[in-house]
């Protein structure tokens, strides 16, 4: 343990720069806008106006000593010297954290994170005093801390629904590329399923992917997922911390009605330059990063590209029609009172995911922003502030080039701010949003039988703009060293029809010996997105969607959720925690069935209940590590027989969609031999449900004028009631060696060699019924991996 005396203090010394001004004026304006839509709430604002002047403050910013970067997910106990815990947080994405409305005195900080030595940092407090502290934390080469620290990320970071998720979880799990990736971990969760190993889809907790939302340094991107689902826009090297709300997630999170995926980005080396290139029959990659000016500005830029389309044939005998890319840049900088990071993000993905129909499938996420945080002691309190631009655009079509395109066009505003009530500490903020939804029907898919598919009366284009405005406010109260009590609200309103949403949130956790090894907590909340979007889910030969507003006047899709969780940490060696959930949706739009194989936009809305359980399991004997993981879920649909499927005569429909996966295991095991990790990742769950083949018949479009002798009409399929089948089990293992050399001056070299599917088990995707064909997901792939880092 490291004991540092080094403090460095900002009293009252500072000048006002314009990024102070500013950031002064827009907490100012956010703070109005959330009075505004909450003014049934009594806030006691006067704290954030005229603050007691007997209080102090304490910010702490947490970096590393070896590359100057901030350190995020960092724990932060505030002590009086000698006496018990007075607060604890855990560092934001800036490794920042506060503590306001401290009695004067003497205190201690004692801050410690994964792989580093623990700070224990001495402060005194002048009455009305805010003082900045920097703390650089020293990497630890001790196997005990490491076993330490390995125990507490996981399960110790999982409480009701929220999981976060760190590089160090992520490098476990085999990936056919050189390095990690976030997907491949996200597939290992009991909470989320996939449909397949390629097609870019994820499923949380019963949510379809429309239901999600993925944030990335506060900024929207729409689809990150690769066409090939092991691979998404957020590789090991450049990520920071995850956080995965799989249901039950607070005010500060709105616009998605299943879940959240939050993600944060590391910065560039503010100390030191440093590359890498990486090769395997996968994809290819390279990183650069370094300082730009020591201790203050740095970059860093990663780009992959896939090759797995031309080594597919040699590496596994088959086709593999994948091509996939992404480019992410950083700009980052730290300066005395203010933090910023300039983020640009560019993927593409093209491919087909039944190469017998030559349907082609493309999509593109272009996203770039700032992110800043202004936290000098002119400021109230610490403002986190985020400006950019995202943009998504997905295409499908034929051998033809007919087919059709969809997007969303957006720019987007936050603001968040903290704020003290009644002595208990919250946030509120807002999120302004100009929304650009497209769509663009080619005639084979914008008719349906002489009857035009037309969007909320626009005809077969869509060129919708929406101004939206989100704004919410939470409180953190602890009555006790027992109790952690957060609830919170959220409001959203569109400037077109001015019909603002009321989204209450509650969170309690119970902590029965004051600790956090022991963990009961409880989320409720209520959650209402604005849009929608439609595709056929009959058919898992397709991820296209076309996005879309709901109308003025209709009803928004809505949730309700419930989740109560038990965490219960026995020692640094062994974990368990367990959760049961309901989610109670309204309002889903689902693309109209008929009884013949084709696609339409035209819906209906349907309700849909979820519910279900998780358990999971850790075990950390260094150098084996394993985790263990259940999930039980059930999803059902239901809606009026005359909105979906016409031909059903009950007057409800009820069915289980594709993604209803009632039983998933999940298995990870990490063994460490010398300079070996040798790694299994193994995967089961039971089948999901397909909608069977009734008959085939032969259909004359054209009668009367139409001659039968001449023309013998168009072939096509007629489908039985939705989703009465069920796809057999899915189960695929998947392991890898790893070896780091270090035998030349300035270059460490990885190698890794593994294989997905090791066991060569044949998995279904889905069952074409127009081709009569089966599709299956990747057969055994070997690969090899070899990373050179300078």
């Amino acid at each position: 343990m490291l004991f540092s005396k080094k403090l460095f203090y900002q009293t009252n010394h500072y000048l006002k720069t314009p990024a102070t001004i500013l950031f002064s004026i827009l907490a100012k304006v956010s703070l109005a806008v959330a009075l505004l839509l909450f003014s049934g709430l009594t806030l006691d604002a006067k704290a954030e106006n005229d603050p007691d002047t007997d209080r102090s403050t304490i910010r702490v910013l947490v970096n590393s000593e070896d590359d100057g970067t901030s350190v995020v997910g960092a724990t932060v106990i505030l002590t009086e010297q000698g006496a018990d815990t007075l607060s604890a947080a855990v560092t934001d994405a800036y490794g920042f954290v506060e503590f306001s409305s401290i009695e004067p005195g003497n205190y201690d900080i004692h801050i410690s994170f994964i792989g580093f030595q623990t700070n224990i940092e001495e402060v005194s407090l002048s009455p009305g005093e805010t003082v900045i502290v920097r703390s650089e934390l020293i990497t630890s080469t001790a196997e005990l801390d490491e076993v330490q620290v390995s125990a507490i990320r996981g399960i110790a970071r999982r409480e009701a629904g929220r999981q976060s998720i760190s590089p160090q979880d992520i490098n476990r799990i085999p990936t056919p590329g050189p390095g990690g990736d976030l997907t491949m971990y996200l597939q290992t969760l009991p909470s989320v399923v996939s449909t397949g190993d390629r097609g870019g889809e994820l499923y949380i907790r019963g949510g379809t992917p429309a239901q999600s939302m993925v944030l990335v340094e506060n900024m929207p991107i729409i689809k990150p997922f690769h066409i090939s689902n092991l691979f998404s826009a957020f590789p090991q090297e450049v990520l920071s911390d995850v956080d995965v709300y799989a249901g039950g997630f607070g005010s500060e999170y709105a616009g998605a009605t299943s879940s959240v995926l939050d993600v944060r980005l590391r910065q560039g080396n503010m100390r030191n330059f440093r590359s890498q290139a990486a090769a395997s029959p996968y994809m290819v990659s390279f990183l650069a990063e370094g300082p730009v000016k020591r201790d203050e500005q740095s970059f860093m830029i990663m780009g992959r590209h896939s090759v797995i389309e031309d080594t597919g044939p040699s590496l596994i005998g088959e086709e593999v029609p994948l091509l996939f890319y992404d480019v992410l840049g950083r700009y980052s900088i730290n300066w005395e009172g203010l933090t910023c990071n300039v983020t640009g993000i560019h993927t593409y993905d093209r491919g087909q995911i039944n190469p017998v129909r030559s349907v082609e499938l493309s999509w593109t996420n272009t996203t770039i922003g700032t992110r800043c945080l202004g936290y000098s002691e002119d400021l109230g309190h610490a403002v986190d502030f985020t400006f950019g631009y995202t943009g998504f655009n997905s295409t499908e079509k034929g051998i033809d080039n007919i087919g059709r395109e969809a997007g969303i066009r957006k720019g987007f505003l936050r603001m968040d701010n903290g704020i003290r009530i009644f002595d208990t500490p919250g946030n509120y903020g807002f999120n302004l949003n100009f929304i650009n939804y497209r769509a663009v029907l080619d005639e084979p898919f914008a008719e349906q039988f002489g009857r035009e598919v037309r969007f909320a009366g626009l005809g077969s284009e869509l060129n919708d703009v929406v101004v939206s405005l989100s704004t919410y406010f939470n409180l953190n109260w602890q009555p006790s060293r027992n109790f952690i009590i957060t609830p919170g609200i959220a409001s959203q309103i569109r400037l077109r029809d001015l019909s603002p949403t009321i989204e209450p949130r509650f969170r309690i956790t119970w902590r029965p010996d004051g600790t956090e090894d022991k963990e009961l907590t409880l989320a409720l909340g209520r959650y209402v997105q604005m849009f929608d979007a439609i595709n056929d889910e009959r058919d898992a030969g397709t991820v296209f969607y076309v996005y879309k507003p709901i109308e003025t006047g209709g009803s928004y899709p809505e949730s309700l959720h419930a989740i109560l969780g038990y965490r219960h940490q026995f020692s640094d060696r062994f974990g368990f925690s367990i959760e049961g959930y309901a989610k109670d949706h309204s309002n889903i739009p689902v693309a109209r069935w008929t009884r013949e194989a084709g696609n339409t936009l035209e819906t209906g809305n349907a309700d849909a209940l979820t519910f279900g359980g998780d358990l999971q399991l850790e075990f950390n004997f260094y150098p084996f590590y394993m985790s263990v993981a259940y999930g039980l879920a059930k999803i059902t649909y239901e809606a009026p027989s005359d909105e979906l499927v016409a031909w059903i005569d009950d007057p409800i429909f009820s069915y289980n969609p594709a993604h209803d996966r009632r039983h998933q295991i999940n298995l990870i095991s990490t063994y460490s031999l010398r300079d070996y990790t040798f790694s299994v990742s193994w995967q089961f769950s039971s089948g999901g449900t397909f909608t069977r083949v009734y008959a085939y018949d032969i259909a004359l479009r054209g009668l009367p004028d139409q001659n039968p002798l001449v023309n013998q009409g168009t072939a096509f399929t007629l489908f039985t009631e939705p989703f009465d089948g069920r796809m057999p089990s899915f189960n695929r293992m998947d392991v890898s060696v790893s070896r780091l050399f270090q035998n030349i001056p300035g270059v460490d070299i990885e190698a890794e060699i593994g294989a997905i599917n090791s066991m060569d088990v044949r998995n279904v995707f889905y069952f074409d019924v127009n081709t009569r064909q089966q599709v299956d997901q990747m057969p055994f792939v070997p690969y090899a991996a070899l990373t050179l880092k300078f």
